[in-house]
């Protein structure tokens, strides 16, 4: 898989998503407090996200 700035080949850096599971500490109605660690990831970034270029924010054209 590649990321490529439409705009300058030269920028290298993307924001996409992915999917990470976290442990919590909640109070006594589930609501979130305090995060203690990320411990797995789900959904590791893909070609079928969307990716921006860090530097510019442009759409990056991503490739298998």
């Amino acid at each position: 898989m590649k990321a490529i700035c439409p705009n300058n080949e030269n920028h290298k850096k993307f924001n996409t998503s992915a999917h990470v599971i976290q442990e919590w500490i909640v109070d006594e109605h589930g609501n979130f407090l305090k995060e203690i660690a990320t411990t797995e990831t789900t959904h590791y970034p893909s070609s079928d996200d969307i990716w921006y270029c860090i530097e510019c924010g442009a759409e990056a054209k991503v490739s298998s």
